[in-house]
């Protein structure tokens, strides 16, 4: 029996609210002055309301909150929040859930990448099964954790990947996976274009055979291309290109490669030094060549619209009005996302190792360790003068010797612009997206 769900979510938080919108898989936060109205308009339509408030300031400033969220889809035709409204307990200085959270569903790739985040493979015993994934989807769902990536390895040797898709969905959460492109066949594709998926991503590291292969190995990028033409036909999937010293100046060709193939979209990340990365710091980006890259992104005029997929945290995309979800110096890891290995390990972000494994779900439900595990509660501290303030840790730890340490991205950075506010740019979970509308904040309205 399927559920009928609205199509909203609000999550209490210290802060006010988290809405998800489950139509676009975005997360809006609101003040606690408009978390209230929120919840007001969830029992009682906009007309009972009105008829309450007689200041005429009031009246205006709540007429033009409704509009605003009205053309988003935020009511239905009576004028009440078209919304579930989750019962959570709410921590009293961090989210009640990660925005995000990467589950490994598979130690094993097919090929050997010169840049691969994951490590060393395989490492694929007694990997999570799909019912205890099913329990892990459902505590998710519970704190409003909707947004789910699911990683490798390569996450096409998974057999029952399907099932774990559906029993994701099932709950109501919205996954997504990125794939190196070689195991498509056309009945895999018109599988997953029948799916609600968020993203499915195809890894290329180049817009010519030359630049891709020399990371992914011979012959990959032409069979990847090859593949390309059942997701064209029977589904939609983005290009995800790694940014690093060798392509760098290549973004633009990317980008158009992207159109031509039919891709929705292209997204454009740093290399990280994490995993065999680590062995090949040669193929690092600068943070001058990554900022240069997304400027030449961003000055693009493609012929099929965007597809620039910039990153909403970068220096320039961000503006310095847009709202913050929470107050935490630090980058995503641990208080935005965190990540779950194949043997259901959550650690705040698979690119700091296992050393930071703060527990396992097999053990302790997920939304325990989030809110207990002593990794986590790290990643949360308050910022020293002298550590970390931003950026990503795990770029401070093998450059700088910490994940408390400066990362050297920010401090250069720093040297470039006066702006901060774009500091959780450069940090693993810069694609997890909020809303740019910060909402007006009214008074609380009689019940």
């Amino acid at each position: 029996m399927s559920v009928v769900r609205q199509p909203l979510v609000l999550i209490p938080q210290y802060f006010g609210c988290l809405i998800f919108d489950r139509r676009s898989s975005r997360y809006f936060p609101f003040d606690q002055e408009s978390t209230d109205l929120l919840l007001t308009l969830h029992c009682q339509p906009l007309g009972a309301i009105l008829s309450q408030v007689t200041a005429p300031q009031e009246r205006m400033a709540l007429e033009l909150f409704f509009e605003s969220f009205y053309e988003r889809g935020f009511f239905d035709l009576t004028g009440q929040l078209a919304a579930d409204v989750l019962a959570v307990d709410v921590p009293p200085d961090h989210l009640v859930g990660p925005l995000a959270v990467h589950l490994e569903v598979v130690g094993a790739c097919n090929l050997t990448c010169k840049h691969c985040f994951a490590g060393v493979l395989p490492r694929n015993e007694h990997p999570l099964s799909v019912r205890e994934m099913d329990t892990l989807f459902g505590d998710l769902a519970r704190i409003g954790s909707f947004r789910l990536g699911l990683t490798g390895g390569e996450p096409l040797l998974r057999k029952d990947l399907l099932d774990i898709l559906d029993a994701a969905t099932e709950h109501g959460l919205h996954p997504c996976f990125t794939t190196n492109g070689l195991l498509v066949t056309e009945d895999l594709a018109r599988a997953l274009g029948q799916r609600e998926l968020v993203w499915l991503n195809v890894s290329l590291d180049g817009p010519t055979a030359e630049t891709n292969d020399a990371i992914r190995g011979a012959g990959t990028f032409a069979a990847v291309l090859d593949n390309l033409r059942w997701l064209r036909r029977h589904a939609r999937f983005t290009l995800a290109f790694t940014i690093m010293q060798t392509n760098a100046h290549l973004v633009q060709a990317c980008a158009e490669l992207a159109y031509a193939v039919g891709a929705h979209t292209a997204v454009f990340r740093p290399l990280y030094p994490v995993g065999v990365a680590r062995d090949h710091l040669e193929l690092m980006p600068s943070y001058s060549q990554y900022s240069t890259a997304l400027r030449e992104l961003a000055e693009m005029d493609c012929p099929g619209g965007d597809l620039h997929g910039l990153d909403p945290f970068s220096p320039e995309s961000r503006a310095p009005t847009d709202p913050q979800i929470h107050t935490s110096h630090t980058c995503g890891a641990g208080t935005q996302v965190c990540s779950i290995s194949v043997q259901g390990d959550v650690n705040p972000c698979s690119f700091l190792g296992p050393t930071f494994n703060g527990g396992n779900v097999r053990r302790t439900p997920f939304p325990q360790l989030w809110r207990e595990s002593q990794q986590f509660q790290r990643m949360r501290q308050p910022a020293r003068a002298d550590g970390f303030q931003g950026g990503c840790r795990a770029r401070a730890q093998v450059f700088a010797g910490s994940v408390d340490a400066p990362d050297p991205w920010l401090t250069e950075h720093r040297q470039h612009t006066s702006e901060i506010d774009s500091t959780m740019s450069l940090c693993p979970g810069a694609n997890v997206e909020v809303t740019r509308f910060r909402p007006i904040a009214l008074p609380l309205l009689p019940s």
